[in-house]
């Protein structure tokens, strides 16, 4: 066959397959001229251009002159495909374009195929999920923080940074609403430091300002933002004027009947922000409401401790507000997060939980074992009766039976004694902390030894473990509320141990701790004087 039947034959053969191709596909040769297409229906290439044979780049790129680099070029010197990506001039999108070679029978290339297909979709899509991403990583980094126990004024810092990059706009804001009804920024990146601190809104501000494009959670569509809106969407609004702001955003931090304050969004770009943003946005806010609810509590903790030591009144208040203000909302805590632990297949989210749960039940063991304690300060009539120790003890290994199996933990106690001591059902508390620590600070596989013995006119009870053991700086002070040893040794709401000593204090005994001599480990010991015969 020669070479011009050849060529033409090859023509006819892509013009019927061209035919049934929906994507703009044009052959062109060494030239640079389009020798067919499809593109009789394709409304991108203005008629003009589809004449006779184009150069390329004159119908396709809008260019008076070859593109520099010329990927056809290098198509026809390699032979080799070639695949990129384009903002196509014709109508603006998103294209990926794979320019493929014809051969001769000599092995040389003649044309070259150039199919053009629309990516915005995907693309579109991918950005999506990118910004999803993005915006699930700054979750839970802030989450981690705040579950970390980071300082509140650096968490809301980290807070605005997180968020103006993740959603990639110039200005974002923390502003609490003071009892007056103004509002103070307590942070914020993006703005000038004269501006720190927001104007009061007046009438003429009102009437004057431009309008603010915002989709917010406050009704839950966009709308636009005027006249005596603009003071509960976004305070300061010759602040945002001043600055250009045309686009943003603000949701509540804390609950809707009484917001701690709000985080606000601004760009000077017009953008409706997608439910997505909003999800995200809402979701730091929640992050931070969390942390300033936590340090909250913490300031009345420390505030009721301190006024429990100089009245009975409040310390019954106080209980009354860790068993029923604090303990109930933790148990629901506890009863949704150990629900969406078992519903979430994801790790990265139930990672979070987990330790949302952990930490909620670190709180919930404090708050009952700070309500104990402000009842052992206040009980005067502990009834004491004549008892065996070493039953007790009996039953407080039977109540952890299934914790020591779990972490195949080598308990051994072989009472070769009675110990017959006066003591109340309080007794029972002490060794059930002692008891308790030692198994949550073992290794696995680990060793508990407990002993009781006759001393004369004492008896002795010893839990010993084979753990971390206790510093010699910290044993002194272990024993006092609120105080913990350093991480290492012993770790928990400082009130256990403190507990303890309360208990055997009432029954007049002694408590201490000592190393371990066999190794690692420490001996947590109670005497209690016996009974006389």
């Amino acid at each position: 066959m020669k070479d011009g039947e050849e060529k033409n034959f090859q023509l006819d053969l892509l013009r019927k397959v061209l035919s049934s191709i929906q994507d703009l596909v044009v052959v062109i040769d060494r030239d640079l001229r389009v020798v067919t297409s499809n593109w009789k229906e394709c409304d991108s290439v203005p008629p003009v251009d589809k004449q006779g044979h184009p150069y390329c780049y004159n119908c396709l790129m809008k260019r008076s002159t070859p593109c520099e680099p010329c990927h056809l070029l290098e198509v026809f010197t390699t032979g080799k495909c070639k695949r990129f990506e384009i903002e196509d001039p014709l109508d603006g999108k998103k294209k990926a374009i794979e320019l493929s070679p014809i051969f001769d029978d000599e092995h040389h290339v003649t044309m070259v195929v150039r199919h053009s297909k629309d990516i915005t979709e995907r693309k579109n899509v991918e950005k999506i999920l990118k910004m999803r991403e993005r915006q699930h990583a700054a979750v839970a980094k802030l989450g981690q923080q705040g579950l970390s126990g980071m300082d509140l004024d650096l968490l809301m810092k980290e807070s605005v940074i997180l968020v103006a990059q993740t959603l990639d706009v110039e200005y974002c804001r923390i502003m609490k609403q003071e009892n007056d009804g103004n509002y103070v920024m307590l942070a914020g990146i993006g703005w000038e430091k004269e501006d720190e601190k927001t104007e009061e809104l007046s009438q003429k501000e009102n009437a004057n300002g431009q309008n603010i494009l915002c989709y917010t959670l406050y009704n839950g569509e966009s709308s636009i933002v005027e006249d005596g809106e603009t003071k509960d969407k976004f305070s300061g609004h010759s602040l945002l004027r001043d600055h250009g702001m045309v686009s943003g955003m603000d949701v509540l931090i804390g609950c809707k009947d009484k917001p701690f304050g709000t985080m606000n969004v601004h760009t000077t770009q017009k953008r409706m922000f997608t439910e997505d943003d909003i999800h995200f946005v809402q979701s730091v806010a929640n992050v931070l409401a969390e942390s300033i609810s936590r340090r909250e509590n913490e300031e009345r903790l420390e505030k009721y401790a301190k006024e429990l030591e100089d009245t009975a009144e409040l310390k019954v208040l106080f209980t009354d507000i860790l068993t029923h203000d604090l303990l109930n909302p933790a148990n629901i805590i506890r009863g949704f997060t150990e629900e969406l632990i078992i519903l979430e297949d994801d790790s990265g989210k139930k990672k979070l939980l987990n330790k949302v749960h952990k930490n909620n039940e670190k709180l919930i063991e404090m708050m009952k074992s700070a309500a104990k304690f402000i009842k052992l300060e206040s009980v005067d009539d502990i009834r004491f009766e004549e008892q065996d120790i070493v039953p007790i003890m009996e039953k407080t290994i039977r109540g952890y039976r299934n914790d020591i199996d779990k972490k195949d933990i080598t308990l051994v106690f072989n009472p070769t004694c009675k110990c017959m001591v006066m003591v109340s059902p309080l007794i029972e508390e002490v060794f059930i902390n002692l008891l308790s620590n030692a198994i949550k600070y073992s290794p696995e596989k680990g060793k508990i030894v407990i002993s009781i013995t006759d001393q004369g006119d004492e008896c002795r009870i010893q839990i010993t473990d084979f753990g971390p053991g206790i510093s010699n700086e910290d044993k002194p002070r272990i024993f006092e509320r609120f105080k913990q040893a350093d991480k290492g040794s012993v770790k928990g709401s400082g009130l256990g141990l403190a507990i303890v000593k309360r208990i055997v204090d009432l029954h007049k005994g002694n408590v201490g701790v000592d190393d371990n001599p066999l190794g690692s480990g420490s001996i947590f010991w109670v005497n209690l004087k016996k009974t006389r015969r």
